[in-house]
Parts: C-alpha cells; sequence; structure tokens
C-alpha cells in the first residue's frame, strides 16, 4: 500500500481513538485515561512486533528517548483539548501540524519548498488566527493546547524522516509509548478511580485503534514525503466532525469553521505542490554513462 493510502487509514484510526478518550473524560481524569489508552495501545504495537522483537534494536536511544517525552506532552495537551472543545474545533487547531511540518522541513533543509508552497503555509496560518479568535474573552485554554500539540507532532514525524533509514517504525512507535504509560501509570497508582466494565471495553477498543494508527502513520512517515504524508491528516476534521455530531450533538462555531476551511485548503496546497516535486524529480533524465 502506498504512503498515503497508509496515511488515510492511519488517521481515521486515530479519529476512533479520539472518540474513545473524549467519552472517558466524562467520567475519569486525563492521567488515568491517557495511561489505560497508551497500556492497551502498547499491547497492540508489541502484537505488530511479535516474533520480530530484534525490530526494536536501536542505535540512536536519545532519539527516541527525546520523541518520547514528545509524544507524552502532545498527547496530553491534545486529550485536554478533546475534553474541553468540540472535536472538530480541537482537530482544526491539531491539523495545522501539517503546516508545522512543511515549515519546519523548509527551515532545516529536510525538503525543498517553493515560494507556492509557503504562501500556502502563510494561508493556513491566518485559517489558526480566525480559528483562536483572539478577542476578549473569547480565547480558550484548551485552543492554545492543540495549537501546542500540533507544533510538537510536527516536531515528533521530523525526527521519525530524520532517522528513517537506521531506525525501525516498530521502535519508533513501541518506545513512544512505553514512555507514556510509565509517567501516567506512576500517577493512576496512586490516584486511580474505578473504572466500569464498559469504560475499560471503550479504553481498549481506543488504545488498539491507536495502536493501528500509529503503526500505519509511521510507516507511511518511512515510506514517503513528510509534507505528504501529514497532509492526509485534514480528512480526520470531516470523521471528527460527522461523529462527533452523530454522538455528541457537537457543532463547532462559525469562525472555527471558517479557520478550518482556510486550513485545510492550505495543506491540500502544499499536498499538491509536494506532488508536483516529485514528478519533476521523477521525470528528471538520468545522466549519461
Amino acid at each position: 500500500m502506498s504512503a498515503v493510502g497508509l496515511a488515510l487509514l492511519g488517521f481515521f484510526s486515530f479519529t476512533l481513538m479520539d472518540l474513545s478518550i473524549k467519552w472517558l473524560l466524562h467520567s475519569y481524569s486525563l492521567l488515568q485515561v491517557t495511561f489505560f489508552n497508551c497500556l492497551f495501545g502498547l499491547f497492540g504495537l508489541l502484537i505488530w512486533t511479535y516474533p520480530n522483537f530484534e525490530l526494536l534494536k536501536t542505535r540512536h536511544p536519545r532519539i527516541h528517548i527525546l520523541r518520547a517525552v514528545l509524544v507524552l506532552i502532545a498527547d496530553l495537551l491534545a486529550f485536554y483539548s478533546y475534553g474541553e472543545l468540540p472535536l472538530a474545533e480541537a482537530y482544526t487547531l491539531i491539523l495545522t501540524m501539517p503546516l508545522f511540518t512543511a515549515l519546519f522541513a523548509f527551515l532545516l533543509r529536510q525538503e525543498r519548498t517553493k515560494p507556492r508552497a509557503l504562501l500556502f503555509t502563510l494561508l493556513g496560518f491566518i485559517g489558526v488566527y480566525i480559528t483562536l479568535n483572539p478577542s476578549f474573552g473569547n480565547l480558550k485554554l484548551a485552543l492554545l493546547t492543540a495549537l501546542g500539540c500540533a507544533i510538537i507532532e510536527a516536531t515528533s514525524f521530523l525526527l521519525i524522516a530524520r532517522y528513517r533509514e537506521q531506525e525501525t517504525p516498530q521502535s519508533f512507535a513501541v518506545y513512544s509509548l512505553s514512555l507514556v504509560v510509565l509517567v501516567t501509570g506512576i500517577y493512576t497508582l496512586f490516584h486511580y478511580q474505578v473504572m466500569s466494565l464498559s469504560a475499560l471495553s471503550i479504553s481498549l477498543g481506543g488504545g488498539f485503534c491507536y495502536a493501528l494508527a500509529m503503526a500505519l502513520v509511521v510507516s507511511a512517515f518511512h515510506r514517503g514525503s513528510p509534507t505528504a504524508v501529514s497532509s492526509m491528516q485534514y480528512t480526520q476534521l470531516l470523521w471528527g466532525m460527522l461523529l462527533s455530531f452523530l454522538i455528541w450533538h457537537e457543532l463547532p462555531s462559525w469562525h472555527a469553521l471558517w479557520g478550518g476551511l482556510l486550513v485545510t485548503l492550505a495543506g491540500l496546497g502544499l499536498l499538491y505542490t509536494q506532488r508536483s516535486n516529485t514528478k519533476k524529480i521523477k521525470q528528471q533524465p538520468l545522466p549519461d554513462a
């Protein structure tokens, strides 16, 4: 399967996981919900790795520790925003991750970026401003945490792209979740709230969706362009808006809808420019022997 196809399935699985998180946050603490979600997700990743555990061998343990810290912070910021905002509003800002990915890839010279790609990035950030709606009394902390999650996720995925020739997708996925489970597990050990069987079942399903999503998306970043793969995350906005409306009758605000539209158009524009670059590289004639 192509990198884009893997990314599409992966980000849909992320949406299902996010719905389970939002559901559980109505009754349980953020850190406990995160612990069980990531614990079950880690089990799923180990099943994905079995029996080839040699895939977890690494030559860059510091890189895995750094990415694990980034994943821990990004998860907590994202999950907090899910509990405080309509899912579509949180997604609008989290979906700026491809914009930050393109910007950081350009600044770090991981990809060549054309002027029109930078214009699309600027358009996306205008959408961010509209979504934040920073007039007096309207700027919410949860909006800022969602935006912070996008910045950290972009940095995290660029680490994968930078070391994809030296480290396996399994090692990136397993080590990042292991730290999240360890840190949130220590908190849960001393502040555990008894969970019902249905809540545990929802957490189990969400955790396995998390494992599937991470396996698919990390594999996609291993195979394809960071900009092209991350742009597939925009499909989450459609799924999140539809499913959260069906479950909780949630609707985002008008400024979030307009901002989300600009962010989505910017992301699709970045995808188009990236594909154009890829085609031109493929069409270049080989030098004469």
